[in-house]
């Protein structure tokens, strides 16, 4: 029980000091909103959840004062989502297509805001964006393909981070 009221709770405080860098704060909103879905013990809060995240970090997008420009961090970060999208395919092919969609679309979208962090030159942002991709991939790995008993510990863990970083570089 602690639990559910804990992990949105932390989001919400991080937000907090946010509350002036609506972008961020909205982005941590919908985080909050996204923890408190997948929490549920219900499979149809999958979606909602995603969504949620998703919102949040387009929101966090909006916020990354860079230019788009092709640069030397989109190759790796290309591959980083072909092979997550490898990887995770035979658990998410199982799915539904609104999952599936939602599973690729957000792959793309975890790696957009991570390319633009990249080309802020800011590397707490960076380090954050990245923290949130691998936050997110042993979650998605987890949840289709295999759980390890260290899963949720190392989610929680660089979840917590990247939110951290992100939100305060815009303090």
């Amino acid at each position: 029980m602690v639990k559910y009221a804990l992990k949105p709770t932390v989001t919400l405080l991080i937000a907090y000091p946010t509350y002036n860098t609506w972008h961020i704060f909205l982005g941590l909103l919908f985080s909050a909103l996204g923890d408190a879905f997948l929490m549920l013990p219900s499979e149809q809060m999958f979606v909602p959840g995603l969504l949620s995240f998703l919102i949040a970090h387009i929101f966090y997008i909006a916020s990354f004062d860079s230019p788009t420009r092709v640069s030397w961090p989109a190759v790796p970060l290309v591959l980083f989502a072909a092979a997550m999208l490898h990887g995770l395919w035979p658990g998410v092919a199982n799915e539904d297509t609104v999952v599936q969609i939602g599973v690729v679309v957000y792959v793309f979208a975890i790696v957009w805001m991570t390319y633009k962090a990249s080309l802020t030159g800011n590397m707490v942002l960076a380090t954050g964006t990245v923290l949130f991709c691998v936050s997110d991939s042993v979650l998605a790995w987890s949840k289709f393909i295999q759980s390890y008993e260290w899963s949720e510990f190392v989610v929680m863990l660089t979840y917590y981070a990247a939110q951290l970083c992100i939100a305060t570089v815009h303090c």
